[in-house]
């Protein structure tokens, strides 16, 4: 390969992970609030590790990550489930979004759900 194509090449990767890196989503907000003593919510440090808990949250969590129509940001929410109900919490591009990722979560072994999932449109 000649020399001469080389900068074409950088420029194209360079250009290339740019697009990749910006187009994950960025949850350190939301982390950081997770972290927060004083917030008595759940998160996964309190959530049950029941056999019968981890068997619900590994089927939502797989009918969430397999469901092609939902966003990258989606995908990525937090699923705790504790004594059976689940909450979810992260951002989500839609409202729509919001209400399939609690259907899935009842469609899959919750016995409730606890949606505090937050609507973050695409900028």
């Amino acid at each position: 390969m000649s020399k001469r194509f080389l900068p074409f090449i950088l420029a194209g990767s360079l250009a290339f992970t740019t697009l990749a890196v910006a187009q994950q989503p960025d949850n350190t907000k939301v982390n950081k609030r997770d972290q927060d003593p004083s917030d008595q919510k759940s998160t996964p440090q309190n959530a049950t590790a029941t056999k019968t808990d981890l068997d619900t949250l590994k089927q939502i969590r797989r009918a969430v990550t397999s469901d092609k129509s939902l966003s990258t940001y989606a995908h990525n929410v937090k699923i705790m489930v504790k004594y059976g109900a689940a909450t979810l919490r992260g951002p989500v591009r839609t409202a729509e979004e919001k209400a399939r990722i609690e259907e899935l979560a009842k469609s899959n072994g919750a016995t409730s759900v606890i949606n505090e999932l937050d609507i973050t449109p695409a900028q």
